[in-house]
């Protein structure tokens, strides 16, 4: 009979050719999978695949997104090359979050994002303001006895001291001109609310049953995925879709309608509607469409002009007024009642290199951010991308997460400084006690680490410092020679000053026979991808069929493996 360490030698070599063969047909179709970080296997990020760069002309600044719909979602933070910066998994609650971005709140920059819990084309929940340690500062709420906010507005403004919100309230109604007269029929009003951050206090409200008639609708009861069939308060019918609220320089409001495929400017004083751009009604004269639209956000305005942004959807998933989905920046003149396209921000050849197609059609969600160099941002909504487009609208810049299946409402760009509360994290490796040791470092969150320092030494009372390595992505590996029992390992600024240690670290050393499995710089993971042969920044991961395949493979390589090890 063959030795047992033979035996385990063969077992493992078998398990990383099924390995392997498995990812080699991997697809991505179920969302990403990070490759593990070893001072941080927790964390199983999605990893953003950068398909466009250009240097010259990208915007400084870090990515901030919200994915959902993949294994750990949550708010993240990427850089430009596509690095993980911060995961946020279950940071603030285990509900969905949604447009995590910079926000001003109390005189400096916080972060802003929506967390509730997710219902079809809607949402309950809440805003969330924390501050540059990634901790939760303050929850607002909407109020007046009315439902829980929803996803699609948490917009501060006036320097944080107040926020725009939207609700969806199902409400009993008359739907017998839509055929449904057996009894009282439910419909999904949309609202917003102003309200104070500090107090929650109601200081304006809006209703568009109020103002919109449901005969301005372009979705009709039970004919899309989210428009309900309105014969139960769960499926109301959602004829307006409240997506966006803005605030002017003048005090009035801008709301965007999903289904009426319309934008109205409010009056602040009783709620009226001053015009509409859009829809079955508009009030201006327009040399562009735009359909099923997010993100109206006013960029200017004056007495006679106001310039808009807002991402044009252009799809529902049911029907289509363009091939592309597109950012768009308009004028109105206020005067002549004319609206005028003045730039479109698209992304072709989304996925680079061979891809020839003209751009991305997005069936949901989606914005559109003008940055201050000029640059515009997009996140692509129900398309699991992000991209960024000079003034003029050449594409510089485009990454994505996953190809099918993974979702964000919204993606944002902004220069932002952290200082988390949490230390660095380390595990160190040495093969032998004869060889030399290797570190993995990280710290979730951290954006003013340049350099790590390295300690090492036989007890917490004898560390010297053995070398030090540039920062590079979330984990930084780096060989040290000889081997050092207890690790620490030091971060530090573009100033050379330190900022923080991490805990001191015990080296892990294989065993014997583990060791004939391992390198001089790591062992494989069970259970997980091998970062030794995978570059930890691609993108990947196994469809349903593979993953439970291969999940199989090292159940059977963990069962054999103590077979050998206990019995043999």
């Amino acid at each position: 009979m063959a030795p047992r360490s033979t035996l385990f030698a063969l077992l493992l070599t078998w398990a990383a050719a099924t390995w392997d063969l498995a990812s080699a047909q991997a697809t991505n179709e179920t969302g990403p999978i990070a490759y593990p970080f070893y001072s941080r296997p927790d964390l199983d990020s999605i990893v953003l695949t950068v398909t466009r760069h250009n240097d010259s002309l990208i915007s400084p600044g870090y990515i901030f997104m919200a994915p959902y719909q993949v294994l750990q979602p949550g708010p993240y933070l990427f850089d430009n090359a596509g690095n993980l910066v911060w995961s946020g998994y279950s940071q603030s609650g285990p509900a969905s979050s949604h447009d995590f971005r910079v926000c001003e709140f109390n005189g400096s920059d916080h972060l802003c994002m929506y967390q509730g819990n997710q219902a079809l084309g809607y949402a309950r929940g809440h805003g969330i303001i924390m501050d540059n340690s990634f901790s939760v500062v303050k929850s607002v709420q909407t109020g007046g006895g009315l439902p829980p906010a929803d996803q699609h507005d948490f917009n501060t403004i006036n320097g944080g001291a107040q926020a725009l919100m939207t609700i969806f309230r199902p409400l009993q109604y008359d739907l017998s001109a839509y055929n449904i007269t057996s009894g009282q029929g439910w419909i999904m009003e949309g609202i917003f609310q102003e309200v104070d951050t500090m107090t929650s206090e109601v200081l304006f409200e809006w209703r568009s049953l109020d103002h919109v008639n449901t005969s301005a609708s372009f979705v009709l009861p039970n004919t899309t995925d989210v428009s309900g069939d309105g014969l139960s308060k769960d499926t109301a019918w959602d004829y307006f879709h409240i997506n966006a609220v803005d605030k002017s320089v003048d005090g009035d409001y801008l709301v965007s309608s999903r289904h009426a495929e319309a934008l109205y400017k409010i009056n602040a004083t009783d709620g009226s509607i001053i015009w509409q751009l859009g829809g079955k009604a508009s009030n201006f004269q327009q040399n562009f469409n735009f359909s099923y639209q997010h993100d109206v956000r006013f960029q200017s305005e004056n007495s006679t002009t106001t310039i808009l942004s807002f991402f044009d959807n252009a799809y529902d998933g049911f029907n289509s007024s363009a091939d592309f989905s597109e950012g768009k920046l308009v004028a109105l003149d206020n005067s002549t009642m004319t609206a005028t396209l003045l730039q479109t921000y698209g992304n072709p050849r989304p996925y680079g290199g061979n891809d020839t197609s003209g751009g991305l059609l997005s069936a949901s969600q989606g914005n559109l951010q003008m940055l201050p160099n000029g640059n515009a941002f997009l996140g692509w909504g129900s398309n699991a991308f992000v991209s960024e487009c000079t003034a003029d609208g050449e594409s510089i810049f485009s990454a994505y997460f996953a190809t099918t299946g993974a979702l964000h409402y919204r993606a944002s760009k902004f220069n932002f400084t952290s200082s988390p509360t949490d230390s660095p994290a380390l595990y160190t490796y040495a093969h032998n006690d004869t060889g030399a040791t290797t570190f993995y470092a990280s710290w979730n969150g951290a954006t003013e680490v340049v350099t790590w320092n390295y300690y090492g030494g036989s007890s917490a009372t004898s560390l010297s410092k053995l070398g030090s390595a540039k920062k590079t992505g979330f984990e930084t590996a780096s060989t040290q020679p000889g081997y050092h029992a207890l690790t620490l390992v030091e971060a530090v600024d573009s100033n050379g000053k330190a900022i923080r240690n991490s805990s001191v670290t015990t080296t892990f050393v294989p065993g014997s026979v583990l060791a004939k499995a391992c390198t001089d710089t790591q062992c494989p993971l069970l259970g997980t991808f091998n970062s030794a042969t995978t570059p930890q920044n691609s993108t990947s991961s196994l469809p349903t069929s593979a993953s439970t395949a291969v999940m199989g493979n090292w159940q059977l390589v963990g069962a054999l493996a103590c077979f050998i090890v206990c019995f043999l």
